[in-house]
């Protein structure tokens, strides 16, 4: 029998466009001129696959180069050491994920990274955790075969082992719970950056609800709540529901992922969401008692993850391995060198930098140093995508005036200014960072519509596949739909969104009035 389809339509409505327009190229706030060096910058989202533009082995290491994640000291599956770059981009989506969850009533909770093996038992009798879970302990515990602890895969067993304490009435909740988790999963090979025995920067989140009615807005809240930060990561994300004949349908009535279309012709799941129910509460006993009857609570929870910061690097690459990246997740807008150590100059680009800084640009200012030494700064740079590098070429004798270059990241077209007041730059270049920071929208959304390309029939969803591009078309939400999509051996059904309008069938020809996001195989 199937399983009942839970009514998702108005969290995923399909109205035909879901991902954002990229935006018009807006008036120039310099004037820029093309590179000195005459080399155009291609990025990488526009590089063809069959020219070999991209593989995983490569972005790993042009990240290394960037001063962002180096995987080839630590000799495990998929393990990283964030660089100071790296954690400059991490520190950054802190911000925006804290504000954001914190906008939506929730509240930051830490929990252990190791618990008693007890303490997944309760899970145990939904979930198949053996071989699933990674144990700790001392020499003591191995000499006797004994697994007193485990590394968390996952937040639900210590969070819900909390909540069975606390809850006694109906006025303790909602609670509204996020924390910032890492998460232990064996994994047996493999050097991608996207998946590690430990899973660093998860933004999990659970919410606690008395009732069914209560989850429901819940969830509708914790679905605008994703698609809000991964907007504001300025990440394309397709949010479907999870086709439950190829996915645990046994930990929740409604499951929700989200999914970046990639430069190799690929998706990568960002974050997912699940509407649990009452599934947990009643294996761990959350609930309260109303009279004579015991209630168990209906549970929320999700998470986004750093990967929304790696998929914000890729889909802003250069085909060289340069990053473009959004001023919104810049640790430094405008980076500047001054290459002589005259004190005076020394103090008017300070100055700049302070204007500048007043008006909520973050910049880094080089000076003192020489030529060499500005030229390994600006490289350093430009592979890291800061939106704006500055040349500021000193005086060469009394009454000149300071020349400045300005290049921006997303072209690396130049514009040479000659203000007779440095300061008079601070109300020029906040309006080019803008200009650089829609280049990025243009290139990461403009790459994601192409990649989405409207099917209506089973031919041409092959074809789109076959391509690499993700497949958007009309199908029935059916266990046979999805297993035959699955049969073409070229992708699969990430998941499905509710149109108003019925259309027929991709598959099958009968009227549905559910769309599929169709990826094909990585």
């Amino acid at each position: 029998m199937r399983p009942p389809r839970p009514d998702t339509a108005p969290l995923l409505p399909h109205h035909g466009e879901v991902l954002p327009e990229p935006p018009p190229v807006p008036a120039p706030a310099l004037p820029w001129h093309p590179p000195h060096d005459g080399r155009a910058v291609q990025a990488l989202v526009d590089t063809p696959l069959q020219d070999g533009g991209f593989d995983l082995g490569r972005f790993a290491r042009w990240l290394r180069e960037a001063d962002v994640l180096d995987q080839d000291p630590i000799e495990l599956p998929g393990a990283t050491v964030t660089l100071p770059h790296g954690m400059r981009l991490i520190r950054r989506f802190d911000e925006i994920a804290m504000r954001t969850y914190e906008r939506h009533g929730y509240e930051q909770y830490d929990y252990p990274m190791l618990v008693p093996d007890s303490v997944l038992e309760p899970t145990r009798r939904i979930m198949p955790l053996e071989g699933s879970l990674l144990y700790a302990g001392d020499d003591g515990d191995w000499a006797a075969d004994r697994r007193r602890m485990v590394l968390t895969p996952t937040g639900e067993g210590a969070v819900y082992t909390h909540w069975a304490r606390i809850v006694r009435s109906r006025h303790d909740l909602p609670l509204r719970t996020y924390r910032r988790a890492r998460y232990f999963r064996p994994a047996r090979s493999g050097r991608s950056v996207f998946r590690a025995i430990e899973a660093p920067d998860i933004y999990e989140f659970q919410a606690c609800y008395a009732d069914a009615e209560q989850a429901r807005e819940g969830l509708a809240d914790a679905v605008a709540m994703a698609d809000r930060l991964c907007t504001e990561m300025h990440v394309p994300v397709l949010w479907s529901r999870r086709p439950p004949w190829t996915n645990n349908t046994a930990v929740s009535e409604t499951t929700i992922g989200g999914d970046v279309p990639l430069p190799h012709g690929g998706t990568l799941q960002t974050g997912c969401l699940y509407g649990q129910g009452s599934r947990f509460s009643e294996l761990y006993d959350v609930g309260f008692r109303e009279g004579a009857e015991r209630r168990h609570t209906h549970h929320v929870t999700g998470a986004l993850t750093r990967r929304l910061v790696l998929t914000h690097l890729m889909l802003g690459m250069d085909s060289e391995g340069g990053l473009l990246v959004h001023p919104d997740l810049a640790p430094v807008h405008v980076a500047l060198t001054l290459t002589t150590d005259d004190a005076e100059q020394q103090a008017e680009a300070g100055r700049l930098v302070d204007l500048l800084t007043a008006r909520g640009l973050r910049c880094e200012l080089r000076a003192g140093e020489g030529r060499t030494a500005a030229g390994r700064h600006h490289r350093r740079w430009r592979r890291q995508g800061v939106p704006l590098r500055v040349y500021l070429q000193p005086r060469r004798r009394p009454g000149d005036r300071i020349r400045a270059v300005v290049v921006r990241c997303d072209t690396r077209e130049e514009a040479v200014l000659l203000p007779d007041d440095l300061g008079s730059l601070a109300a020029l270049l906040p309006a080019a960072v803008a200009e650089v920071g829609a280049g990025y929208l243009r290139r990461a959304r403009g790459f994601a519509r192409r990649q989405c390309r409207p099917v209506d029939r089973a031919d041409t969803a092959r074809e789109v596949l076959a391509e690499r591009g993700v497949a958007v078309a009309p199908l029935a939400d059916t266990r046979e739909t999805v297993l035959e999509v699955a049969g073409w051996g070229l992708g699969e059904v990430l998941g499905f969104r509710e149109a108003s309008e019925a259309a027929p069938c991709a598959v099958t020809g009968r009227p549905t009035t559910s769309v599929a996001y169709i990826s094909p195989r990585t």
